[in-house]
């Protein structure tokens, strides 16, 4: 298997394998960099996928690519997503356009959960445009970089898109049956979203990425709930963690999105499922430049790998101690070249 823009992608495939299976001899890393003999083209967003014209994104793409050099564990990919809901739209939702071009969002589909029927819709315009576009990048892309989809953001946030998240606060707090309910088809449409997706991109054959650059020979995916924010620990393990739990069983390879300070009380909830690879903190903003060190110690102890981004801003000393004072195996940084000259795996 080979790809025009990643060399030694064979070599790398086989380096995120042992990875996942905790197997790994070293941390994983991402950097990517411009090549120095030409000038760099910077990545589209792919949210202009949604409403523009496709080739000249697919030009854009295929010149960023071969303008920026992948190394060590980096892998060339774009993925084809319209919005942070992008899912609810294969349910029904409507996506529409900020009037300063900057982002997309979902419009709430529903004033009540109380008898709607919520399912895949193959036959809606947003799965046919979703199709459109990976046909259409595929048609350029494949054998010089992978095609990989939307992330698919389930279970409670879900329903929060399509049914405002005030009205499912208040639903969950008095009429529980209707949202589990509700919950229980949204876990089946996305099983069947999700099949959908790994068909159309042929995952057997590439494999995927998610949004932080990792690589799976299966399905991999970023589940979130965005919602727990606003719920007790109580309330998360009723409604949220059944539906993550089944979500995380229908990927190869997950990586939790804990996002914010009051997300903070599902952490061992979290990690008591046992398929779950990995944990992302976010801090959010106004708390990037806390100290997080103990958090990462409780997830390592809880079994779970972490992704370590640039807000941690890692010295190489850094980096070598996570790896030589952590249990888990599944530890990926972004970084630079820079960086990686000065470290004792390159």
């Amino acid at each position: 298997m080979k790809l025009e823009y990643k060399s030694d992608f064979q070599e790398t495939r086989e380096r995120w394998a042992a990875f996942w299976r905790g197997e790994s001899p070293r941390p994983l890393f991402q950097a990517i960099e411009p090549k120095p003999d030409c000038k760099p083209v910077q990545k589209p967003r792919p949210y202009d996928c949604a409403f523009g014209d496709l080739d000249p994104i697919i030009d854009q793409t295929l010149a960023w690519a071969a303008t920026h050099d992948f190394l060590a564990d980096s892998i060339p990919s774009f993925m084809i997503t319209f919005a942070p809901d992008h899912f609810a739209a294969l349910l029904g939702a409507e996506i529409k356009h900020s009037k300063d071009g900057k982002t997309n969002w979902v419009e709430p589909l529903f004033s009540s959960l109380d008898g709607e029927e919520i399912s895949f819709r193959r036959d809606g315009y947003w799965w046919k445009r979703t199709v459109e576009c990976i046909e259409r990048f595929r048609a350029r892309c494949d054998g010089k970089l992978i095609i990989t989809g939307t992330h698919l953001q389930g279970s409670l946030d879900c329903l929060a898109a399509m049914y405002g998240t005030q009205n499912l606060l208040t639903d969950m707090a008095i009429e529980p049956d209707i949202v589990l309910r509700a919950l229980e088809q949204v876990d089946e449409a996305l099983l069947e979203v999700r099949a959908a997706l790994a068909d159309v991109l042929d995952v057997a054959t590439w494999g995927s990425l998610n949004r932080f650059g990792m690589y799976s020979d299966g399905i991999i995916d970023v589940p979130q709930c965005d919602v727990s924010c606003m719920i007790s620990k109580e309330m998360f393990d009723t409604f949220e963690l059944p539906s993550l739990t089944k979500e995380i069983k229908s990927t190869a390879n997950s990586i939790y999105h804990l996002d914010g300070p009051d997300a903070l009380q599902h952490t061992e909830s979290l990690c008591s499922i046992e398929q779950l690879d990995m944990i992302q903190w976010m801090p959010g903003e106004g708390y990037y430049d806390d100290d997080w060190r103990e958090l990462n110690t409780k997830i390592d102890a809880l079994g779970k790998g972490q992704i370590f981004q640039g807000y941690y801003k890692l010295t190489t000393n850094d980096i070598q101690r996570i790896w030589d004072d952590f249990q888990s195996r599944k530890l990926f940084f972004h970084t630079t070249a820079e960086q990686l000259s000065a470290l004792p795996w390159f």
